[in-house]
């Protein structure tokens, strides 16, 4: 599941997630927290991809909201600007992995490698 308040951003994930063969697939998308958690049950992704920076509430916060909901599910937070603080925000909140904006052709992996032990 993408979680980006920007419809580009979500349509260029899912782009590279579409690109990266049949065993990655995007769930559903939302564009921002209160919509994420409208869809996550629904839509019970194996991993939540969530843009660090959004208005209203931030991609933190959006992983503890939906951490709370569904203890364990493995989040990746995308940063544009990606240092030693955001990492350990991310640890602190229970993301599982922090990507750079410049890498997102790893999202497929990283998400391939968090859902294999659901």
């Amino acid at each position: 599941m993408i979680v980006d308040d920007h419809a580009d951003v979500r349509y260029l994930i899912r782009a590279i997630v579409e690109d990266a063969g049949d065993e990655v697939t995007v769930a559903g998308e939302a564009d921002g927290a209160r919509a994420a958690l409208e869809t996550l049950d629904a839509v019970d992704p194996d991993v939540v991809v969530v843009d660090a920076m959004m208005p209203v509430v931030d991609g933190f916060e959006a992983a503890s909201m939906i951490l709370e909901r569904r203890p364990g599910q493995p989040i990746v937070l995308c940063s544009a600007l990606l240092d030693d603080a955001v990492r350990a925000r991310a640890e602190r909140v229970g993301i599982a992995a922090c990507l750079s904006k410049d890498d997102f052709e790893a999202i497929p992996r990283v998400a391939l490698e968090l859902a294999g032990g659901r």
